[in-house]
């Protein structure tokens, strides 16, 4: 579709609907692959199978903090300030100039690092 001057226009979905209707591109490709998983039986000893899914009514953000708590995760900026506070102790153990300046580098890096992630909230 063009306009006049303007150029082609993309189709932008209108509703939900329509965006359920256009479906993922590749689900062909993942629905063949559950299916081939299936008939292998490499989905039959999963743990948790059959049992329900707890929790489905709490938010993405509460979901993906369990997980991550259930599995051990920690967030990006908690990973971050720990590498923070080793190098600053690294220094403060080290009499070279030219690690020391190294180091100072590498913190610099990790505090933009850091305030990136306090940006981002996660």
């Amino acid at each position: 579709m063009t306009r006049p001057g303007i150029g082609p226009t993309l189709w932008y979905p209108s509703n939900v609907r329509d965006i359920a209707a256009m479906g993922h591109p590749l689900e062909h490709v993942i629905e063949e692959r559950i299916r081939e998983a299936m008939e292998k039986g490499d989905l039959s000893d999963l743990p948790n199978a059959g049992k329900p899914i707890a929790n489905l009514a709490e938010s993405t953000e509460d979901t993906l903090a369990r997980v991550m708590r259930e599995q051990g995760g920690k967030p990006a900026f908690v990973l971050l300030n720990g590498k923070l506070q080793a190098l600053l102790t690294r220094m403060t153990e080290t009499d070279d100039p030219l690690a020391r300046r190294a180091i100072e580098q590498q913190i610099a890096d990790l505090r933009t690092k850091l305030a990136i992630e306090k940006e981002r909230g996660s």
